[in-house]
């Protein structure tokens, strides 16, 4: 504990746990539904056939499940839930770049949760309000924010990853070094696991957890890891 004293873990544990809590209970999510009766109508899928370099998914309060594959075109299914009007889904294609996105009208229950299949070399951005957020195999530039929910990213390939959690832990492993890999959460933990065959340039940090860094180090690496957490342990350590 290098900055708060033991006096101020407590408080901080509790206002980052309310966060959760509340960000999880008040949006339109499946979270939400506690004592209500909601409707879940099968997914619904389609296929976009034009180029795709980025991909940016904007799940409010829904998960959602992107993983790469030996493919030319972008698969996307999309899971509604709902307690009184489903959600208005849209997809769009600027240039090269697909949205992914959706609005609900004012309901305990509204959200839509995507499993989302990109070509290799995709950059991928996805951001959640309250939702758990898997990334697999992606080897473009990743970035993933969630308000309240589990990152967990597998075979990651990419030089540039960003992840942050507000109130949930942080899972990724690294089949190839990251040039700048990311971590950061205000409550939760946060795992990394990295190709040891390389020494990292780590910068880590904890106001309440403990941090264990168990890959080579080097000031002058090119591959550089950075991790915070205000309430969580740290583990950064080879594969």
């Amino acid at each position: 504990m290098s900055r708060y004293s033991r006096a101020w873990a407590l408080p901080l544990l509790a206002a980052a746990a309310a966060l959760a809590l509340a960000t999880s209970l008040t949006g339109c999510d499946s979270l939400g539904k506690l004592g209500s009766t909601g409707h879940y109508p099968a997914a619904t899928a389609f296929t976009v056939g034009s180029r795709v370099t980025t991909v940016i998914i904007d799940a409010g309060s829904g998960s959602a499940d992107v993983t790469a594959a030996s493919r030319s075109t972008v698969a996307v299914s999309q899971q509604a839930s709902y307690s009184t009007k489903p959600p208005v889904a849209r997809h769009t294609l600027s240039g090269t770049t697909l949205t992914l996105s959706f609005t609900c009208a004012v309901e305990l229950t509204c959200g839509i949760s995507y499993t989302v299949q990109v070509p290799r070399g995709v950059a991928v951005r996805v951001s959640a309000g309250a939702g758990a957020i898997t990334l697999t195999s992606l080897s473009g530039s990743v970035s993933a924010q969630t308000g309240a929910g589990l990152i967990t990213a597998v075979d990651l390939r990419s030089a540039s990853v960003s992840l942050k959690s507000n109130a949930g832990g942080i899972i990724a492993s690294c089949t190839v070094p990251p040039r700048s890999l990311s971590a950061s959460t205000n409550l939760g933990a946060i795992t990394l696991t990295v190709p040891g065959a390389v020494a990292y340039k780590v910068n880590t940090h904890t106001y309440v957890g403990t941090s264990t860094v168990t890959v080579r180090r080097s000031a002058s690496s090119p591959y550089a890891i950075t991790t915070s957490s205000d309430v969580g342990s740290v583990s950064i350590s080879p594969a």
